[in-house]
Parts: structure tokens; C-alpha cells; sequence
């Protein structure tokens, strides 16, 4: 362990030549902490030789627990989580996160807009909440996530994307127009569809 490298959302990066590198945020959601809202999160991930391996995202307030290892499925307090059902896009839930948008250039926030509008007009219902709720996917309580903004943060990000993957949903890195990558997350046909709107 000692050799291991960590990459806090905060301070300097340790070891950063060895193969592993534990990434951690400490308080994802610390608006949220702080106004004592129940939604911030603890997350730690593993990676190996850059690939997550290993991924805790932990709610205090509400005790929830959820893990995953890869290639042994991901769980929520111990309990196996198991893929619902597809959604088709006209009946899908989707969380996007869309970062500042203030502080964004004029042609970066008028194409976020353009996406969001065109994503609102095909889906059931959309929510633009903190991403750190997307780990909701899981449970079902959403069908789709997508970083629209493209600014994440790897501590933010590795934890959840082994979960999600692991409970059988498909993620992927979609190039943003502004030199950033976007992460969509989603069963098919749901994540084609998502990436034929952002896409065009």
C-alpha cells in the first residue's frame, strides 16, 4: 500500500508513477453539505495500470453503500444490483449535468442549450440536478446520465463509472465540440440515441 499513488480532489498528487492510484473526493456535493441538504457523497476508486477496478460511493446521511469490483457486479449495502429493463428514449428519465453555465463563452452556452432543448423535446422527463445523484442510475430512480458539460473531475467520475458498469449499464466518452469529453451513460438503444442528439 505504501507504494500506492492517491489523487485527492484536493492537494497534491502522491506516486504517480505506480500502477495503482486511489482516487478520492472526501465531500462530492460540499454545496450540498453545507446548505444540509442529504445529497453529498464520499467517493473512492482504484485504478490499475489506468483501468478502474474498484469503485465506493457512500451517502452519510442516508447510509447507503454502493460498490463494485470488476467483473463482480456492483452492489448497494451488500445487496446485488440487477439492470431494469430498457427504456425507449420517449419514456426514459435523464439526469444532465451542465456545470456553470454563467461562466461559460457565448457559442459553449448557446450549443449546452441547443443539446439540452433538443434532448427535452424527444425524452419522458429531465433532471438538472448534481451529478453525484447519478449514481441513482443504478436503482433505477433515473434511465440516463449525461456530463454535458465535460469538466468532471477523474475523483468525481471513476468511482461511479465502474458501478455503473458493473450493474450492466454501458458508459462512454463522447468528444465535445469545445476540446472537452463528455461521459453518457445508458442501456441501449437508449445511449445511441443520446449520442446521435449531442452528436449532430
Amino acid at each position: 500500500w505504501t507504494d500506492h499513488g492517491f489523487w485527492g480532489e484536493e492537494g497534491k498528487r502522491s506516486n504517480i508513477a505506480s500502477d495503482y492510484q486511489w482516487l478520492i473526493d472526501s465531500i462530492d456535493g460540499t454545496k450540498f453539505y453545507i446548505a444540509q441538504a442529504p445529497f453529498f457523497y464520499v467517493h473512492i476508486a482504484l485504478m490499475r495500470k489506468n483501468e478502474i477496478i474498484l469503485g465506493l460511493v457512500y451517502n452519510p446521511t442516508s447510509k447507503q453503500l454502493f460498490s463494485a469490483s470488476k467483473n463482480n457486479g456492483a452492489f448497494l449495502n451488500g445487496k446485488l444490483l440487477f439492470l431494469k429493463a430498457p427504456f425507449t428514449f420517449d419514456k426514459a428519465m435523464i439526469n444532465i449535468d451542465l456545470g456553470a453555465i454563467a461562466d461559460k463563452e457565448k457559442k459553449e452556452k448557446k450549443w449546452l442549450l441547443e443539446k439540452l432543448s433538443a434532448i427535452t423535446e424527444k425524452c419522458y422527463r429531465i433532471r438538472i440536478i448534481s451529478g453525484a445523484l447519478a449514481i441513482y442510475l443504478v436503482t433505477g430512480a433515473i434511465d440516463a446520465y449525461i456530463d454535458l458539460d465535460g469538466n468532471s473531475k477523474p475523483q468525481d467520475l471513476a468511482a461511479r463509472i465502474i458501478i455503473m458498469q458493473e450493474a450492466g449499464y454501458k458508459t462512454e466518452w463522447v468528444k465535445h465540440p469545445f476540446g472537452k469529453k463528455m461521459l453518457v451513460v445508458a442501456q441501449e438503444p437508449l445511449l445511441s440515441k443520446i449520442k446521435e442528439i449531442i452528436l449532430n
